[in-house]
């Protein structure tokens, strides 16, 4: 009989004094950490922020910056030969390249391969419409805290980063369009 009032009280302990703490946890990690001017879950430091400016090699060793595009909006594209997501979305992007460049949307497809050798052999294979940069060393991908591939950055006219996906995105879907929408 003790040992079961003993349980009983630590079952009440457990089942109510855990969630009443755990709340009270989430409570100052919200109200309390936005309170002092920190973001409690960022997403990415540098949204809202202008674009780390940077200078790449497109495919036939011409150095393209990204300032030389400030005045239109930039969709910012990081991926690899390697990933199948990124070649997934080639089709979306050449189809959004198609239907906004008239409009002035710049597609910069950031790869991420060492090797400029198998970079040109797939982009001979699976050619994209839009313009390739090599960023072989990852000085760039690192800039813009890329931790997953393929991802996009969306900039607005004025080098802000508006936005930034992790993970292959149907481009040619309305809501993808609202967003760019957004830029102009």
């Amino acid at each position: 009989m003790l040992y079961q009032n003993y349980i009983m009280k630590q079952n009440i302990i457990v089942n109510i004094t855990l969630p009443v703490l755990t709340l009270m946890c989430v409570i100052f990690l919200f109200v309390g950490s936005t309170a002092h001017g920190i973001h409690p879950l960022p997403l990415d430091a540098n949204i809202g922020k202008e674009a780390p400016g940077f200078v790449l090699n497109d495919l036939s060793g011409n150095k393209v910056s990204l300032d030389s595009f400030r005045g239109k909006p930039v969709l910012l594209n990081f991926w690899a030969t390697w990933c199948p997501y990124c070649r997934k979305e080639r089709s979306h992007l050449n189809e959004l390249h198609r239907d906004y460049r008239d409009k002035g949307l710049v597609i910069l497809s950031v790869s991420t391969d060492r090797s400029i050798k198998k970079l040109r052999k797939f982009m001979t294979d699976t050619p994209a419409e839009f313009m390739v940069l090599s960023d072989s060393d990852g000085r760039i991908s690192t800039s813009y805290n890329i931790k997953g591939l393929p991802s996009s950055l969306l900039i607005n006219r004025e080098g802000i980063i508006k936005h930034k996906f992790t993970g292959f995105r149907e481009w040619n879907n309305e809501r993808s369009r609202k967003l760019i929408d957004t830029l102009f």
